[in-house]
């Protein structure tokens, strides 16, 4: 069963895209979930759709018809919508882990590059003090 709760369904979504990414904008954990569900779901239909094509061959042309290909592509999708939800193969987890690590890796360089132009900010104070109070020369 697809969670309703997700904003986007379907990566043919566009109304939900747009909400995915004013999450992103609010919760950055919780898109990077979303959109790891959206990648492992395109990936499984890439799956099906090679599946499809490699049965293709062995299809009897009795009982192929336009409709009962567009049926079973409609049901492909939704297998793999739900089973990217489910976490079925775990890639979405895996990208969204991913995402969130090189960011809270980018977010701790940016603290250390900020706490070390703090200390050289206060190395030239302290420097500029002493010198003028004799103490440097």
């Amino acid at each position: 069963m697809i969670d309703a709760s997700s904003p986007v369904k379907s990566y043919f979504d566009m109304s939900g895209l747009n909400n995915l990414k004013a999450q992103a904008r609010s919760d950055g954990d919780a898109a990077a979930k979303d959109v790891g569900k959206q990648f492992e779901a395109m990936f499984l239909q890439m799956v099906f759709k090679s599946m499809r094509e490699a049965s293709e061959p062995m299809k009897s042309g009795l009982m192929s018809s336009a409709g009962l290909d567009a049926f079973e592509q409609m049901f492909h999708e939704e297998i793999s919508q739900a089973m990217s939800q489910n976490g079925a193969i775990g890639m979405g987890d895996w990208l969204a882990n991913q995402v969130q690590s090189q960011t809270k890796l980018k977010k701790a360089a940016d603290v250390y590059k900020e706490t070390e132009r703090s200390f050289e900010l206060q190395d030239s104070q302290l420097k500029t003090e002493m010198s003028s109070k004799g103490v440097l020369r």
